[in-house]
């Protein structure tokens, strides 16, 4: 390396990190202490996709709690300015432990980074609505993402139709991390669900 020349800083992966009107702080852990801060705002941000979804997108009680519990996961909590809870995040590269998904479809697509344990999945992320002004949300995927940059990693992730295309949430993650975090972001699957409703007929008595 040439005179005057320092090798790059190694990234920020375990924080914690000031934004100024908040930080976000990281551990490993198993935080069942979080549930009595979350659970609550969890129910609230998600328990209306019950009717908006085909598909379950809401955890249980006790699978909120496991989420939390599991010493495998990253827990990535926001707290603002006064310390208290603003936002909760979780990454995990132990993608067997989401139900909803198939391991296996990853392992073959991302053979490489499956083996180095370096495909991540994003599970909860949902942030307190007073401090959605702030810019939460868009930093604490900054923060997942400087994790699996780290690894050489792919970060996965899923959004029902009404979070993706209603509210766009998908794209705006995209963007967050192409921008920031130079990703390359694209949609790799879809299911359409369909419903097929008798509307009736008149019954024929063959003679």
């Amino acid at each position: 390396m040439g005179h005057g020349m320092s090798a790059p800083a190694a990234p920020n992966v375990d924080g914690p990190w000031d934004f100024g009107t908040f930080s976000i702080v990281c551990s490993r852990g198993a935080r069942p202490d979080l549930k009595a801060s979350f659970w609550a705002l969890y129910e609230e941000s998600f328990g209306p996709l019950r009717i908006r979804a085909a598909a379950r997108q809401v955890l249980t009680e006790d699978e909120f709690s496991a989420e939390l519990d599991d010493p495998t996961t990253w827990k990535y909590v926001a707290l603002d300015s006064s310390g208290e809870p603003a936002g909760l995040a979780t990454l995990t590269d132990d993608v067997s432990t989401m139900p909803w998904i198939s391991p296996e479809y990853f392992a073959h697509r991302y053979p490489h980074e499956s083996k180095r344990g370096a495909v991540f999945y994003i599970g909860v992320l949902l942030v307190r609505p007073d401090m959605r002004g702030h810019a939460v949300f868009a930093r604490t995927v900054t923060c997942m993402a400087e994790r699996v940059t780290a690894a050489r990693g792919v970060a996965a992730f899923d959004f029902c139709g009404y979070n993706d295309q209603d509210l766009r949430l998908g794209s705006a993650t995209a963007k967050i991390l192409s921008r920031e975090n130079a990703f390359e972001v694209s949609a790799v699957d879809v299911q359409t669900y369909y419903v097929a409703r008798a509307t009736g007929y008149e019954a024929r008595i063959d003679s």
